[in-house]
């Protein structure tokens, strides 16, 4: 085992795996089988975890290409994906994209030695899972790559993933990215949201998002919410919400896309970049520019208990 990640247990055969500050992953066990949802960032060995909490064959399940799900890929022989994502995995990240994270990262170190003495004394936010880590000591920074190598397999959606006394269902859901997938456990009724739904701002504001497929696919979502016992998220302080977040995530980017009547959607100008026009009324949220983790400007409209970021007006 690694000092590194943080594992709880969460329900039945289910455990988080958290690199702080970072991404969370979820182990799901079957008699047979184990699940691995995502593999992280990549900064220490993943597998040794995985090992330790079960001696079951692992199938991984990437909900999406995005470098800090798919770092630990190489760890294991049985890797899934969606097939829209198979070409966007083959591409690795560059050396300005990586630095620009780390130095997000520095500055959420800072920020969190800032508000540390004040959240024990009062405010009792941060726990193991959300209280952002230094990064482990034999990291290097100067040499840190993400190249996964190709996928085993594939997954579509409606496939069901026998592993022994439980099935997940894979469900795909593209809005964040073409690929996106989300999981849905037989046993337990945890929903794994991969990067579609958040308790942070939901990334909507990238090159390959597309607001209407992300208004449809939390839609669908929203449509099984009773069937869901918990919403597992990936990323920001919660790492679980209870299923009532589907709705309030669907509804939120309906207004989005009913309050953009001039979004030329899907089209791209011949140097790639998305024509997109905003007339969101003021009652639809808080919005403010933010830089995201990679330091690119977006709009971030805030509502209760998530935010959505959206491409710069």
């Amino acid at each position: 085992m690694t000092d590194w990640y943080r594992v709880t247990p969460i329900a039945h055969g289910i455990w988080s795996i958290t690199e702080p500050g970072h991404v969370t992953m979820w182990l799901i066990a079957g008699t047979e089988r184990a699940l691995l949802v995502d593999t992280g960032m990549g900064f220490v060995p993943l597998r040794p975890v995985v090992t330790a909490l079960t001696p079951l064959p692992v199938t991984v399940v990437n909900t999406h290409y995005h470098f800090d799900h798919v770092a630990g890929n190489h760890e294991f022989d049985d890797v899934r994906i969606h097939p829209s994502g198979v070409e966007p995995l083959r591409v690795r990240p560059a050396r300005l994209e990586l630095d620009a994270y780390l130095d997000h990262n520095d500055q959420l170190l800072r920020a969190a030695a800032g508000i540390r003495d004040t959240d024990r004394d009062l405010l009792y936010l941060l726990d193991a899972d959300s209280d952002p880590a230094p990064l482990p000591a034999s990291f290097d920074r100067t040499t840190w790559t993400v190249h996964p190598p190709a996928p085993s397999a594939t997954v579509v959606d409606d496939d069901l993933l026998d592993l022994g006394g439980r099935t997940v269902r894979v469900l795909h859901t593209p809005g964040h990215t073409p690929d996106s997938l989300c999981l849905h456990d037989s046993r337990t009724g945890v929903l794994f949201g991969g990067d579609t739904v958040n308790s942070g701002p939901i990334y909507a504001h990238e090159p390959d998002s597309n607001l209407a497929d992300f208004a449809a696919s939390t839609a669908r979502l929203a449509e099984v919410k009773d069937d869901v016992s918990l919403v597992a998220m990936n990323h920001f302080g919660r790492i679980v919400a209870p299923p009532y977040v589907l709705q309030s995530v669907a509804d939120a980017f309906a207004r989005i896309v009913e309050e953009s009547p001039r979004q030329e959607w899907g089209l791209w100008s011949d140097q790639g970049t998305r024509r997109q026009e905003w007339s969101l009324r003021s009652d639809q949220g808080t919005r403010r520019r933010v830089r995201d983790v990679q330091n690119i400007a977006a709009d971030e409209i805030r509502f209760d208990h998530f935010s959505i970021t959206v491409p710069p007006k």
